[in-house]
């Protein structure tokens, strides 16, 4: 699996977020929550933004996840959103294709093949997250996301 090597701006993502123990993957009432209100504030046909922020790197204690878009000027979101800037830089970009059961496969391979044998270290001043399309369904074995690991030489 070769990412593709990219750099991107900044980008400022509005949504929901959670903190979570590191053991703990429950985001499902998380993302439950925001779909209902993305939905209901007429916000689909969007891509979806899945953003995980450690307390430290190696992760040890808490994750915060959050589920989000792209925010858009002149548009209107819930109240309850608040907003989340990613950060720029060099970013390797990796597809999972599969379940979400699957997921964790890929990461691993990501960190324990890919980047200790890539001349990249993980950058942990900044985020890593994922892409979905806005017709993505999670436990579509066909289903494909973009994974963005934030690196650094």
């Amino acid at each position: 699996m070769n990412p593709e090597i990219v750099n991107l701006p900044n980008t400022l993502i509005i949504g929901r977020h959670l903190t979570l123990p590191i053991d703990d993957h429950n985001v499902f009432p998380l993302w439950k929550q925001f779909r209902t209100e993305q939905s209901a504030s007429n916000l689909m046909g969007v891509d979806l933004y899945a953003i995980q922020l450690y307390a430290e790197w190696p992760p040890k204690s808490m994750i915060t996840h959050w589920a989000g878009i792209e925010k858009i000027d002149g548009i209107a979101y819930p109240d309850e959103w608040i907003m989340h800037t990613l950060g720029a830089g060099t970013y390797a970009r990796f597809i999972h294709r599969g379940t979400q059961a699957d997921f964790p496969k890929t990461m691993a391979m990501i960190f324990t093949e890919w980047l200790p044998s890539s001349p990249y270290h993980y950058d942990s001043s900044r985020a890593q997250f994922q892409i979905m399309s806005a017709d993505y369904v999670m436990n579509d074995p066909e289903s494909e996301e973009y994974v963005f690991i934030p690196i650094a030489q």
